[in-house]
């Protein structure tokens, strides 16, 4: 049976001293430069040196600073999800460091970015993107409690507190349903493009499937062609409702119908989802609003749960996980960790409408 990697193979593979590995796992990180820090934390996820030094590691890690990766604060999603994470934060007397990946970088800034964060030293690590696999974000941490926040999770070995997206896009199919619409446009993108908008469009389709309603799907991206695209669809097709996958979406949608004089709802309705953005209601966008509040207080409690039980348990596993969607639970080791999910709101508006009149005929 092989022995069981030591500090000194990490210390071999990772390039530094043995004292230095010592310090990233047993002193707090002390004097040990951020980019040391990252390659030692590699060394040790390389060579499965996960587990009983480096939960030791976390119980002396607990201190006051979170870290949150966040994607593209220029989405209300985002940008909401960012001042409802510093206000949790803030209320549990700890600080919040953060670190912007930006829209398109499908996942390679993301991982660096929760590097950098790692580097900072932090008790514990809140990611809040859409793009970067749960596998390759595990294998980035493995003295660090890593949470994901508001997108879809199923790992067994990440922590998430979870918007509801599957509940969200069965509701939306409900309610364009419940108006008449039997034949509709779907918007659809890359899984890669973002793992929150797969998950909330399949749901929907699978829901209006359900209940009769034809979905046809029209390619997303790029996002200005998607929306004309998905116009001429519906006027070529008879498709009587056009679904967005994001808010933002649904404005570059209803500026397209503006421009060539197609009349929302009376030729053809329009849905998103988030319903953060200023002022949809007075544009009157039917939306379903994420419940960004609640679930950043979710996720803050769940950390402080992490962080104790580490400090408590220093021979534990560093983290847990389990799906509770909920009250399912998973165990790793002697701690049961969860996956939960929080449901939003649907907001009616006057883009949703009943049938167009010329569909009727």
């Amino acid at each position: 049976m092989p022995r069981s990697p030591t500090m000194e193979d990490v210390a071999r593979s990772a390039g530094v001293s043995r004292s230095t590995v010592s310090r990233v796992f047993q002193n707090n990180g002390e004097r040990v430069s951020p980019d040391a820090l990252i390659q030692v934390h590699e060394a040790a996820r390389r060579l499965g040196y996960v587990h009983n030094l480096v939960a030791s590691g976390l119980a002396m890690r607990y201190g006051r600073q979170l870290g949150l990766l966040i994607r593209d604060a220029t989405n209300p999603a985002y940008g909401h999800l960012h001042a409802e994470m510093n206000r949790a934060v803030e209320a549990a007397g700890r600080t919040l460091i953060s670190v912007t990946a930006f829209r398109h970088d499908y996942g390679t800034a993301e991982v660096a970015g929760l590097n950098r964060l790692i580097g900072q030293r932090v008790a514990g690590a809140f990611v809040g993107t859409g793009v970067t696999a749960a596998e390759d974000l595990v294998e980035t941490v493995t003295a660090t409690p890593l949470m994901i926040i508001g997108r879809p999770n199923t790992h067994p070995q990440i922590d998430s507190v979870s918007y509801d997206e599957r509940t969200h896009g069965r509701v939306m199919a409900e309610e364009i349903a419940a108006r008449g619409h039997r034949r509709i446009a779907v918007l659809v993108a890359p899984l890669l493009y973002s793992r929150v908008f797969d998950l909330r469009i399949r749901s929907l389709v699978e829901r209006c499937g359900e209940l009769g309603v034809a979905t046809v799907p029209v390619e997303l991206l790029p996002v200005e062609q998607g929306v004309v695209r998905a116009l001429d669809a519906a006027r070529d097709e008879g498709l009587s409702c056009i679904v967005c996958p994001v808010d933002y979406v649904a404005l570059d949608l209803l500026r397209a119908a503006s421009a060539r004089g197609t009349r929302i709802p009376q030729e053809v309705s329009v849905v998103g989802f988030d319903g953060l953005g200023d002022g949809l209601d007075l544009l009157g966008l039917a939306t379903l609003r994420l419940p960004v509040r609640e679930v950043a207080q979710r996720a803050v409690a769940r950390m402080e749960e992490l962080l104790v039980s580490a400090q408590a348990d220093p021979e534990g596993p560093p983290t847990g996980a389990a799906r509770t969607e909920p009250g399912v639970h998973e165990e790793i080791g002697a701690r049961t960790a969860q996956h939960t999910v929080v449901a939003g709101k649907f907001l009616p508006g006057r883009t949703l409408g009943p049938l167009p009149e010329h569909l009727l005929r």
